[in-house]
Formats: C-alpha cells, structure tokens, sequence
C-alpha cells in the first residue's frame, strides 16, 4: 500500500497533468504553458546538471578539524569528526554524516545540499544529535568563483530568539576543503566555527 505522502503526490500530480490537458483543449489564456511545454519543463526541473555533478566531486570520506567559538572575544573549542559523502536520490542531493566527540559528548550530523535547478541557488539542511530541529540555508557562489555561501536563520536554544547564520567555504572537491561559519545576534557578526576537510587516505 502506498504511504500518504506519496498517494498524495501521485494525485496532485495526475490532477496537475488532467487539468493541463483540460485548459488546453478549451483555448486557454494567451501565454499558458502547452502540456508539451510543460512537461519540458519538469523535465529540465528534475534533471541534474552541472552544479549536481560539482558536488558529487567530493563523495568520500574525510577526516575534519574544527574549531568554535561561543561568544566574540572567547577562546576556542576544538574538535575533530569523521565525515562520510555520498550523493541519493539518483545524483541529485550530496548526504554527508558527521560522527564524533564535540564538547565532552559523542556528536553524529547530517547534512544534506542540493542544487535547485529552478530557482538557480544551492539549498542545504542540517539536523544533529545537539538538537531536535533542522537549520535550512540557501546559497549562491561567489561572483569570483571560488567560494560557496550560504545564508540561513537559527535558533537560539536558550532564548528562542532567531539570529541570522552565514557559511563561507571552499567549493566542493578542492583539494582541502575549508568552511566557515558567522552568526548575528543582533550585535554585529562573529566567527562562530571553522572546519577544515581533508580527504582520508585510501585503505
């Protein structure tokens, strides 16, 4: 039997495609998309392109340093993590798991980017075992080329209150990736984390 989600999907989907037909065959409005034209269209929406195979570049496993800092002016934390890449759902979305120790208790993460070939921009999620929600950014690369950032929102766990998030990292596939991530908490900008990537020696 097919999961809600998915029945749901299959009918707006065939609603989607029956109304087009239906539109169509009673002279719709001038500049409407044909189903022909339409299905172009989904077509060039789901298929992966170059972007996508960017970010298969860096399937793999690394090892990676990192650094964070709690608040403006404090000395920094260190870690280091073990981090596993590989691209789902047919080459579309890169998934990467985080594992290991973070101030004194055993860490995992999940990261999951992607490349929205519709809305021309990069999107990223995040989820880990230090809290229960997801941190959803959207990013673009530089106009030089060389770097890729990211812009979110984020939660304080302590107040509740939203402060503006900002990652700045090398493309994927360098050689040695690096990323670096700001907060504002309505006081100005700090660096709040860096991580450098390196990929692990082959077995």
């Amino acid at each position: 039997m097919l999961r809600t989600p998915t029945l749901c999907f299959l009918l707006v989907l065939s609603s989607s495609v029956a109304a087009g037909h239906h539109e169509a065959a009673e002279n719709e409005a001038p500049g409407a998309l044909d189903p022909d034209a339409m299905m172009e269209a989904a077509a060039a929406a789901m298929t992966p392109g170059a972007e996508h195979a960017h970010l298969a570049d860096s399937v793999g496993a690394y090892n990676a340093a990192m650094k964070f800092w709690m608040a403006p002016g404090e000395p920094a934390l260190t870690s280091s993590m073990s981090v596993q890449r590989e691209m789902d759902l047919g080459g579309r979305v890169l998934t990467e798991r985080w594992r290991g120790m973070a101030f004194g208790q055993p860490f995992e993460g999940v990261g999951r980017t992607g490349y929205d070939n519709v809305n021309k921009r990069y999107w990223s999620t995040w989820t880990d075992t230090f809290s229960t929600g997801v941190l959803v950014m959207y990013g673009t690369v530089s106009a030089d080329g060389q770097t890729l950032e990211f812009t979110g929102t984020g939660t304080n766990p302590a107040t509740g209150e939203s402060y503006k998030t900002r990652s700045v990292g090398s493309l994927p596939g360098a050689a040695v990736e690096t990323m670096t991530m700001y907060e504002d908490h309505g006081e100005g900008e700090y660096k709040s984390m860096s991580v450098t990537l390196t990929p692990k020696a082959a077995p």
